[in-house]
């Protein structure tokens, strides 16, 4: 039974977009799937309004409809905008059949056009597109970094089997079902994306059809992130428990370095550098990219008896402070989390940065990493702090999006 729920295939005006003809050619790779679940298409002589009404309708109970439809609709409302339309294009030049998109093709009919020339490189490109919009990891470094830029190769299929076993006997551990694991890889700017999709926690569900109640027994399938940046000789992860982002951290360190503890370093984020260079902590000067940055919310807390927490917000706390306001940083106090607007050479509007030390980042967009990082630590803001080479030992760590 499918939990996604669509956005966009409900909307009439949005199939109107994609149009009767694609519409058709979509429905039509699910007849047998349909016609088994007894979902009668509304007929095509009725008007406009009523056909792309009665479609919408359909689409509000997804629970209905085949789970490989569902699968395929999602992820053409993912693909259905400029983002998609840009990776689909350039995909189907390199690796699809040629054609061209009409000069009046909407993002819409562009993105069903591309499925169904060629399904499972839409499916690919998908899985691509949502990944890079993680923005939430858990960050660990090598002992050593070593620039592998130009050295590191793509795991061996043989390689990818290794790690596969070595998780799947984790999961299985942990009764989360037992030959579940599958490991796909993507090659993003430059850096090394592991797919890893496996079983979850058994669910129970109730449901209800044709006035009965039952229960729906499954195994979920959970996805988490690996990324390797050969450049930094680390890794991030993005993953729900503390025993599966170790288990990440020691299969790649293991079985790319036959090291398990290869990615045992904490590189924690520190915002000393606001409290003792002030706003010349934000200098940019140095760092192509951004124009501007502006402290925008500052943490800070006394631990003792009371364990006091100010947190202080402004449109600019260090020109507030300027201004004759309370000081911009108290000298005394933890400072446990900032916020800034990165003002981009390619946006007028600026993004958020999130810094919460130990080694907590959060970007608003993953393609700000590579230059945020560049910013952090010509300024001061990382400091290497080393584990110890134990599970227990590694610090929880939450964001860094992708380099």
């Amino acid at each position: 039974m499918s939990t996604i729920k669509f956005k966009r295939f409900t909307k009439p005006h949005f199939l109107k977009q994609i149009g009767r003809g694609l519409l058709g050619q979509f429905f039509n790779r699910f007849s047998p799937a349909l016609g088994e679940k007894q979902i009668v298409l509304p007929a095509t002589t009725l008007d406009d309004d009523a056909y792309f009404g009665a479609v919408a309708r359909i689409a509000m109970s997804p629970e209905g409809l085949p789970d490989s439809l569902v699968e395929a609709a999602y992820a053409i409302e993912g693909m259905a905008n400029e983002e998609g339309q840009d990776r689909l294009e350039r995909a189907i030049g390199e690796n699809g059949p040629a054609f061209q998109f009409g000069e009046d093709s909407s993002c819409a009919d562009m993105a069903v056009q591309a499925w169904l020339t060629n399904p499972e490189l839409f499916a690919e490109k998908f899985n691509e597109q949502r990944l890079t919009r993680l923005a939430s990891f858990d960050y660990f470094g090598s002992k050593l970094p070593v620039n592998r830029t130009e050295t590191f190769a793509q795991p061996t299929a043989q390689t990818l089997g290794l790690m596969t076993a070595d998780m799947e006997e984790a999961f299985r551990q942990k009764n989360r079902g037992q030959q579940t694991t599958h490991i796909e890889i993507h090659t993003l700017d430059g850096e090394y994306w592991f797919l890893i999709r496996h079983g979850d926690t058994y669910a129970r569900v109730p449901t209800v059809a044709n006035g009965q109640m039952s229960v729906l027994h499954f195994r979920p399938a959970k996805d988490d992130v690996v990324v390797y940046s050969p450049g930094r000789d680390e890794i991030r992860i993005h993953a729900g428990t503390k025993w599966e982002k170790d288990l990440y951290r020691e299969t790649l360190g293991r079985q790319l370095f036959d090291d398990a503890w290869y990615f045992s370093e904490r590189k924690a984020y520190t915002l000393d550098p606001l409290r003792t260079d002030g706003v010349d902590a934000l200098d940019v000067s140095d760092i192509p990219g951004i124009n501007k940055i502006v402290l925008r919310e500052i943490e800070m807390s006394w631990p003792g008896e009371f364990n006091n927490t100010m947190v202080r917000k402004s449109l600019d706390i260090f020109s507030s402070g300027a201004e004759g306001a309370a000081p911009a940083i108290s000298e005394s106090g933890l400072l446990g989390r900032a916020v800034f607007d990165f003002y981009f050479g390619d946006s007028k509007k600026p993004r958020k940065v999130h810094v919460r030390p130990p080694n907590i980042l959060k970007l608003g967009r993953h393609c700000d990493a590579i230059v945020v990082q560049r910013w952090l630590t010509a300024r001061g803001f990382r400091e290497v702090v080393a584990n110890n080479h134990n599970c227990g030992g590694v610090t929880h760590v939450e964001p860094l999006a992708v380099s």
